[in-house]
């Protein structure tokens, strides 16, 4: 049977409507294919074996300011990567608020969810606005808290911890943090605790008294799995080494910020050569610090008042405080996509021993600056007076090794980075560094065996963001987006319209009726 013209009108008129309904439903359903080779989009397995074993519903709520996405579009990234969790399960539900417009700033400041000022420009006026940027996950009664998430970088982490937390009730991983240098963590390394404590680790400061006493304790049973995160090393008594040393050669693990001088933070920055007792045992383990300091023409640039009769403020390359490429930076599960790494005053690094591994190395042109021990100030650490470059100063530029990783006999593991001052607060904030933290962070939860997380942090999602990739990762997908968004999507209603006509004619011809013969009945 023919179809009529009016017929065929109506039928395309049909399909016309019926491809608009789809595309209207599709900006109404939240749906998305990962068309990168490696997933980089997609959640991790990690993510959807915690997701598979929420058995109660997971009530994730995010509290944004609409000032906040007006500034900075990662918030978009966020909603959707919390989309990514609630449709990968029905007992995940997510949910957006405005928590100034609702008046929950009191209810959240209980839950430890703090506003954050910025600055905001209109017209020629400047103002400082309170903004939300927080995500609250309740499940059974408990509560975490992720206190303010900018940008969808670490997120996947975040959430993933805080969910091995909730489901899996393993509780947060403990670390203790020591000061060895005669510095102290609460103050000189403040901001060290609330980050940890933001990342999933439940950190405990002790004293080297303390330690050692504890040392003993620590040695049997399941405390050769709490790592201990040392700053500095200088002011360490030899009984103080040697319970850093049991421990660690019982099976414990040490991530171990020092060098071989120590700095005046808070004064002229003079830098002296200390008589650690800590370095011989390094050295044992393979990993040896070199008296020198390292210098390289990656480094910050500073600005600081001139020394001149009429002073300005000049700015100046500061070799002494050196900015890591990730170009120079090894393979590693820890150091992978390592950024912005900033290492001051740091000792080189000779690994002494095979299985001794490299982290982080300077560039090539790099150089080392001797003590002269018969002067007042054994160094020259004046920003103004010291060389920019190898040749300047008269040496031969080669490369060094800022971090390492090396096992020790008996099952322990030492995370060395030749800067005591790495995590410095003062530094820190003075620098701008971004990445310091997050690569010890990563140092630990290596060291505490939580390798599916430390893979997680090494998404190339996370790094990139969900909306941002590189060129690279951007020319590998671009076939398959092309061929989905231009031709699969748009040619969808025609070929749903194929398919029904081929089954409408294949049905056609299976109900031809033969007609009946003319015989009669015998």
């Amino acid at each position: 049977m023919r179809t009529s013209a009016s017929g065929r009108r109506i039928a395309l008129l049909l399909w016309v409507l019926l491809g608009g309904l789809v595309l209207l439903l599709s900006s109404l359903w939240y749906f998305r294919w990962d068309l990168t080779a490696d997933k980089g989009f997609s959640l991790s397995p990690l993510s959807l074996q915690l997701v598979e074993a929420v058995e109660e519903p997971l009530h994730i709520t995010y509290y944004v300011s609409p000032e906040l996405e007006d500034l900075y579009p990662h918030a978009r990234n966020i909603k959707d990567f919390l989309r990514l969790y609630s449709s990968a399960s029905r007992q995940v539900q997510v949910e957006v608020r405005d928590p100034v417009k609702e008046g929950l700033e009191n209810s959240l400041l209980q839950q430890g969810v703090f506003g954050h000022q910025i600055q905001t420009t209109k017209g020629n006026s400047t103002q400082l606005v309170t903004v939300y940027s927080s995500i609250v996950l309740e499940y059974l009664n408990q509560v975490s808290v992720v206190p303010f998430a900018q940008t969808a970088e670490s997120l996947e982490y975040e959430l993933a911890s805080r969910l091995l937390m909730l489901v899996e009730e393993t509780g947060a991983w403990p670390v203790l943090l020591m000061a060895g240098n005669g510095l102290s963590v609460q103050d000189d390394y403040g901001d060290v605790v609330p980050w940890l404590e933001a990342a999933g680790f439940l950190p405990t400061v002790v004293t080297a008294e303390e330690f050692q006493l504890m040392e003993e304790r620590l040695t049997q049973g399941e405390g050769l799995r709490i790592p201990l995160m040392l700053f500095g090393s200088s002011s360490l008594t030899g009984g103080q080494v040697d319970a850093i040393r049991r421990f660690v050669e019982a099976g414990g693990r040490l991530l171990a910020m020092t060098s071989a001088h120590t700095a005046d933070l808070y004064d002229d920055w003079d830098v002296v050569p200390s008589q650690d007792k800590l370095l011989p045992v390094l050295a044992s383990w393979g990993l040896e610090l070199g008296e020198e300091l390292v210098l390289d023409i990656s480094c910050f640039r500073a600005t600081f008042l001139s020394q001149e009769d009429n002073p300005v403020y000049e700015q100046v390359n500061y070799p002494l405080w050196i900015q890591a490429l990730p170009q120079y930076t090894v393979e590693h599960p820890v150091s992978r996509r390592a950024f912005n790494l900033e290492f001051y005053w740091s000792s080189p690094i000779t690994l002494m021993r095979l299985d001794a591994q490299p982290l982080v190395y300077t560039t090539p042109a790099a150089w080392l600056l001797s003590p002269e021990l018969d002067r007042e100030q054994p160094f020259v650490t004046n920003p103004f007076m010291v060389s920019q470059t190898a040749s300047q100063a008269g040496q031969v530029a080669s490369q060094y090794v800022l971090s390492a990783l090396a096992p020790v006999e008996g099952g322990g593991q030492v995370l060395l980075i030749g800067s005591q001052y790495f995590l410095s607060t003062l530094l820190r904030q003075y620098t701008g560094s971004l990445g310091n933290l997050d690569f010890a962070t990563k140092g630990l939860l290596l060291l505490c065996g939580q390798d599916s997380l430390l893979e997680l942090k090494n998404k190339a999602s996370v790094t990139k963001g969900l909306h941002k990739m590189d060129q690279a990762q951007l020319e590998a997908s671009r076939p398959r987006v092309l061929a989905v968004n231009l031709v699969l999507l748009p040619l969808s209603p025609a070929l749903i319209a194929l398919v029904v006509l081929l089954m409408r004619r294949a049905g056609g011809r299976s109900s031809v009726r033969f007609p009946a013969t003319g015989g009669r009945d015998d």
